[in-house]
Formats: C-alpha cells, sequence, structure tokens
C-alpha cells in the first residue's frame, strides 16, 4: 500500500502492476493526494482509511474481479458518489459494458496516455462536485 502524498481531493490508484501504478500516481500528485493499493483487499483497506472522492481501478486484481467492488461501492451509502474508473487492459465492447452496468463512471483502456488522462481524472473530478 502507498502512504498518501500531498494535494486535494484524494485518488485512489488501485492497480496490482507496480510499474502502472507508481506511472499514474506520478502523473496525478502534483493536483491530488494519491494512495495506492496493489489487491481488492488493499483497496477496501484505503476506501475504508481514506474515502477517496476518485477510485481508478485496474479491474483484473490479484484478488477477484474488480467489478464486484464497484458494485459494492454504488451499493453503500457513504461511498455511492465515489467517482470509480476502470483503468484496465481489458479492451473488449463485453468488458466495457460489464464495467459501465456493475457502476463504473468512466473506461479506460491501457496503456494511458498520461497527458491526457490527468485531464480525464479533473474531468471526473468536476463530475464529483456537481453531484
Amino acid at each position: 500500500m502507498a502512504e498518501p502524498s500531498r494535494g486535494g481531493l484524494t485518488v485512489l490508484v488501485a492497480d496490482p502492476d507496480p510499474v502502472q501504478q507508481q506511472q499514474i500516481m506520478d502523473c496525478l500528485r502534483p493536483r491530488y493526494r494519491v494512495i495506492g493499493a496493489r489487491t481488492l483487499a488493499e483497496t477496501v483497506e484505503m476506501i475504508t482509511q481514506y474515502r477517496p472522492a476518485i477510485l481508478l481501478l485496474e479491474v483484473e486484481m490479484p484478488d477477484g474481479d474488480g467489478k464486484m467492488l464497484i458494485k459494492q461501492v454504488r451499493e453503500s451509502p457513504t461511498l455511492k458518489n465515489m467517482v470509480v474508473c476502470c483503468v484496465t487492459r481489458r479492451a473488449g465492447i463485453k468488458d466495457k459494458i460489464a464495467g459501465f452496468q456493475s457502476g463504473a463512471d468512466d473506461y479506460v483502456v491501457k496503456p494511458v496516455n498520461l497527458k491526457t488522462f490527468m485531464w480525464r481524472v479533473v474531468l471526473l473530478s468536476r463530475i464529483r462536485q456537481l453531484s
């Protein structure tokens, strides 16, 4: 688990790949308070401890399918307004539809372009403020 860095809103980057996770965290760190998790269990722990505004979630986690976690977030009265974005290798149409059906607000296929991705997260944070 990565400890929070400085910034405003808290963004949780849940990705089992340490290189991908670090790239995304470094991209967001100038603007956000960034935390990380590498398993679903760690992700749940970080959500409970830090209540992030935005969850960037790799759907393929070593201890399960992230779509189940998204459904749990959407069913929770205290977490349902968390913005959730799948950031994953799963690129098929069926995968994307399943991500949105589970409650994801956005779906990004890896590899991400870090320059545009940061602005995508800015947009997600604006959407969160409107809800």
